[in-house]
């Protein structure tokens, strides 16, 4: 099976060039309504199309040959008329010139001539020459024109003022054969020819049109259908492209189609030349550049694979790791479960403790009720207060103390992670975009999440501009061409960008240079067409310049979105009310705890000392006092029923505490079970990221194997053939620079325009 490419080679490439100028130059009669001035708007759309930039210079003999072809509807030659133009840059007196032409008229002037034979002379009197004259030989390209109506084909003259579905082709024969000689074989090949035909088609008549090897452009109420072919060209190349097993998409005719109400069809226009492939420079191709450029893109498409396998392996341990952040947060889900299970415990002791005080403060009340009693009842309290009450108040307190402890632990460590959890995606992030070499390479620099922003703008500014200069007026496309090469020039002559002599310099070069170019409808035409071609060039990296500018926005949306959600969770757990809450209580509870112990104090006799010494009383220096004498009965009994009251009034605000912790761990246990959802969910996430990169790796893989090195197994082989081939279309397009015949000391250039009769 033949392997195709769609224009893969240079001429193809022009061609392309020259349907973009078709389009461009469509706008000229975008609101004429006239005949004539519709004609004369698609005249200068289909030769502005196939403008070349082969113009005279100031000190050179060029003669400009323009050729009218005057057809009827079918094509079919009627008459032709040349345009003749000798410039005369030395000033002589006297030109001499060669043609075959007859019926010589001067346009320019007065000046008289001389001939013999095909040899003419001019009194030029140190002007330019511009002549036409007649000739009967026939052009380098027949057009054939056929017309259908509704699928049968039917005359001009018929279809005038029908209405259906119409169909026009046009066919085109070049006649202009060589016989050349490549790499010591003979073969023929055709003259190069470019034909471009234009047709403005009634907005009011024509519906629905479509064309074959062309296009359609809206003219205000009207459309220009223009095609572009190249006749001849595939059979120069049809021996070595079927050898290589090749097709190729070269156009060799035009066909529009419409549904048409009152057929009517005003002068079709054709453009031919063989300038557009001579500006083909040929002289300097090296096939030994262009295999190595083979080889190159062979490694550059070896190395995109290796690292699309990179990253499959890449997000396949992303996904194999994943698993370790489910289970830890699956821990801290059981580990909050178990804080919450933990609180309601301590809630539950310290409401048994606050009704032990309750009714150790009744006791105390009934010490005092009689002496006899008294002893009994102390000794009771005593070993109460020292067995049970003691031991209660300080595990309490150390209990207490290690759930605050614990809880600013889980705060710290919490927080921590967040943090590094918000660093090591950027890290993350930043280890991507180092990873992409051409992204690198093509911005001279690596980009992190510090530049992202600038290199965001700078790429956004670069497509505003292109985008910008596609736009621009042909006068704005005049002044930027201008000015760019005035500031090539000043800045190679040593100027300063911005000084005063570069600005007055600058303004003044750029003036003269456009008065000039306004003077010269050609030069003025060939600065804009080689501007646009330039930003039309630049702008096929639009759609890369897109998908890098959406890539760097996904990267960063995508820190931004990790960075903001571990910011949540960091903010939910420190400025949360509930979990202020929750740590406020374990303070509370702590500070409580260890009041209650102080107050109770021990048995202990040194610690009972000091406290008597210091003038302050605790539970057990209370009750040691009582027994130690009678005397201080009353006083430790008050003391004693005094403590255990306060103690008492406290019991509320304990409550209370432990309550607010206790609800506190809930809301933490329900918070650690979202999470452990949101790891769940983006387990999945990674799992389909895992996925899609190892479909682009085995996608890769197929394009490295069925694309690219079977490409560079074809032209490794054939390049120097294929190569010497296009050397030769070449040389035949710049060789054909006349038809009615030149002076040897003069180079030229010719143009075709045929003028095919309307139909009404």
């Amino acid at each position: 099976m033949k392997k195709k490419y769609y224009k893969g080679l240079s001429l193809i490439l022009v061609s392309a060039m020259v349907m973009a100028g078709v389009a461009g130059c469509a706008s000229v009669g975008a609101a004429e309504d006239a005949k004539d001035e519709a004609e004369e708007a698609v005249t200068d759309a289909v030769t502005q199309a196939v403008q070349t930039q082969k113009t005279p210079s100031d000190k050179e003999n060029f003669k400009e040959e323009t050729v009218y072809v005057f057809t009827d509807a079918y094509g079919s030659q009627k008459s032709v008329t040349v345009y003749e133009k000798l410039n005369n840059p030395q000033c002589s007196d006297v030109i001499e010139d060669e043609t075959t032409l007859t019926n010589l008229v001067n346009l320019s002037g007065e000046e008289d001539y001389s001939e013999n034979g095909n040899n003419i002379e001019w009194n030029a009197l140190g002007n330019d020459i511009t002549y036409q004259g007649d000739t009967s030989k026939k052009p380098p390209v027949d057009i054939k024109v056929t017309y259908y109506l509704d699928g049968k084909e039917i005359s001009p003259a018929d279809l005038a003022g029908k209405s259906g579905n119409v169909r026009i082709r046009f066919d085109y024969t070049n006649n202009e054969q060589r016989e050349v000689e490549i790499n010591g074989e003979t073969k023929t090949m055709y003259v190069p020819f470019t034909a471009v035909t234009g047709m403005l088609l009634s907005g009011d008549r024509f519906s629905n049109i479509e064309v074959t090897n062309g296009k359609v452009t809206e003219v205000g109420d009207n459309y220009l259908a223009a095609g572009i072919v190249l006749p001849g060209m595939e059979d120069s190349l049809a021996d070595k492209l079927d050898e290589l097993e090749i097709t190729m998409d070269i156009p060799d005719y035009f066909e529009v189609s419409a549904d048409v109400n009152d057929f009517a069809l005003d002068t079709v226009i054709t453009a031919v030349t063989a300038n557009v492939s001579a500006d083909i420079d040929m002289g300097e191709i090296d096939t030994t550049a262009l295999e190595d450029k083979l080889g190159e893109l062979q490694d550059a498409t070896d190395k995109l694979s290796e690292g699309t396998d990179k990253l499959a392996d890449g997000t396949g341990k992303l996904a194999d790791n994943l698993p370790a952040l489910v289970t830890g947060a699956g821990d801290l889900q059981n580990g909050a479960n178990s804080l919450r299970d933990g609180a309601f415990k301590i809630k539950d002791g310290v409401a048994a403790y606050t009704d032990g005080v309750a009714k150790a403060a009744d006791g105390a009340a009934q010490i005092s009720g009689g002496t006899t009693q008294v002893n009994t009842a102390i000794d009771k309290l005593s070993e109460s207060v020292e067995q049970q009450i003691v031991p209660g108040v300080t595990q309490l307190a150390d209990g207490a103390n290690a759930l605050n402890e614990g809880v600013n632990q889980f705060m710290t460590a919490t927080v921590e992670g967040l943090n590094a959890g918000e660093a090591g995606a950027v890290n993350t992030a930043n280890a991507q975009l180092a990873a992409s070499e051409e992204l690198t390479s093509a911005l001279g620099y690596t980009v992190t999440m510090d530049n992202i922003d600038e290199t965001i703008a700078a790429l956004e500014a670069k497509r505003n501009m292109l985008q910008a200069e596609l736009i621009l007026s042909d006068d704005e496309a005049l002044q930027h061409a201008v000015a760019a090469g005035v500031k090539a020039a000043l800045l190679q002559a040593g100027l300063e960008e911005g000084s005063d002599v570069y600005n007055e310099e600058f303004e003044t070069r750029v003036g003269q240079q456009i008065q000039s170019m306004e003077e010269n409808a050609q030069a003025r035409s060939a600065a804009i067409m080689a501007y646009r071609s330039a930003v039309s060039e630049q702008a096929k990296s639009l759609p890369s310049l897109d998908t890098a500018i959406e890539s760097l926005k996904e990267a960063k949306a995508g820190v931004n979105g990790a960075q903001s959600a571990l910011e949540g969770v960091k903010t939910s757990l420190t400025g949360n009310e509930d979990v202020k809450k929750l740590t406020d209580g374990a303070v509370a509870l702590a500070d409580g705890a260890n009041a209650l112990k102080a107050g109770v104090g021990t048995f202990n006799q040194d610690e009972m000392n000091a406290v008597i010494s210091s003038g302050n009383n605790t539970v057990c220096t209370a009750l040691y006092q009582i027994n130690s004498g009678v005397d201080t009965l009353d006083k430790g009994t008050t003391d004693l029923s005094n403590g255990l009251n306060t103690l008492r009034g406290s019991n509320n605000d304990l409550n209370g505490g432990v309550a607010t912790l206790a609800d506190g761990t809930v809301k933490l246990a329900d918070g650690t079970a979202k999470l452990k959802a949101a790891t769940d969910t983006l387990g999945e996430g990674v799992g389909e990221l895992n996925a899609g990169a190892v479909k682009l790796n085995n996608g890769m893989l197929e394009f490295n194997a069925e694309g690219v090195s079977k490409i560079s197994g074809v032209l490794d082989e054939n390049s120097d053939t294929l190569v010497a081939e296009f050397k030769e279309i070449v040389d035949l397009g710049k060789g054909y620079t006349s038809f009615a015949g030149k002076s040897d000391d003069y180079d030229g250039s010719v143009l075709f325009i045929y003028k095919m009769d309307g139909i009404e």
